[in-house]
């Protein structure tokens, strides 16, 4: 027996979502691609809180929340944030704009537990996360992709992320002007603060989390 339900990919993991490609997949498709990646950290690090800023199709929310309702994690929530509503044309020409608003687009349909924060990343973190003392045990970041946004994003929200949690940055192999994700990870990089493994799937994902000592005596 196979570990996964193609079936189910297709029907709920990758349905309607044309945004996915640039994970790996495509629409409608039993690949996931690096949505394996998503759902094993949200799943193997049991993440009761996770947090993704952008999306185009709501697929890496999907893997987020579904590792969770396949967890049964009690209390456990998925957040999206996206501030479509309020970007500007064009932006939305360079970068396109989500698939996932209607409430009745498959996202939503299939996944309808997953809040929806429909404002800029900024602003929900200044009048709901920060406010709220929101942790974050899993948090992803795909929403403006130019330098100074992203870093913004990657400012604020890696602060209420525990040591032990982990961060995800998407388009890091996406050298694409003005896409600045790769620019951000140098910065990250030169801090020695993070640990960082960049997987070259599709766009480019790369896995974060703080440095910390491996608990050998006198580390």
């Amino acid at each position: 027996m196979p570990l996964v339900d193609k079936e189910f990919i297709k029907t709920n993991l990758t349905a309607g979502d044309p945004w996915c490609r640039g994970h790996g997949s495509e629409q409608d498709s039993e690949d996931l691609g690096a949505g394996m990646l998503y759902y094993a950290l949200a799943y193997g690090y049991k993440a009761k809180t996770c947090v993704c800023l952008g999306s185009g199709g709501g697929f890496v929310p999907r893997m987020m929340r579904q590792a969770q309702r396949d967890l049964n994690l009690i209390d456990s929530r998925t957040m999206l944030v996206d501030g479509t509503l309020q970007v500007s044309k064009e932006k939305k020409q360079i970068w396109g704009e989500p698939c996932w608003v209607p409430e009745d687009s498959v996202f939503r349909t299939n996944y309808p537990e997953v809040e929806i924060h429909l404002e800029l990343t900024e602003d929900a973190f200044r009048n709901y996360f920060q406010p709220n003392n929101v942790q974050i045990d899993y948090l992803h970041i795909d929403a403006d992709h130019h330098y100074e946004g992203v870093k913004l994003d990657w400012d604020l929200y890696s602060t209420l992320v525990p040591d032990d949690g982990i961060i995800t940055l998407h388009d890091t192999t996406n050298y694409r002007n003005p896409c600045g994700v790769y620019l951000l990870m140098d910065d990250i990089r030169n801090s020695g603060d993070y640990e960082m493994i960049n997987f070259p799937i599709a766009y480019g994902t790369a896995v974060l989390r703080k440095r910390q000592n491996d608990g050998r005596p006198g580390s």
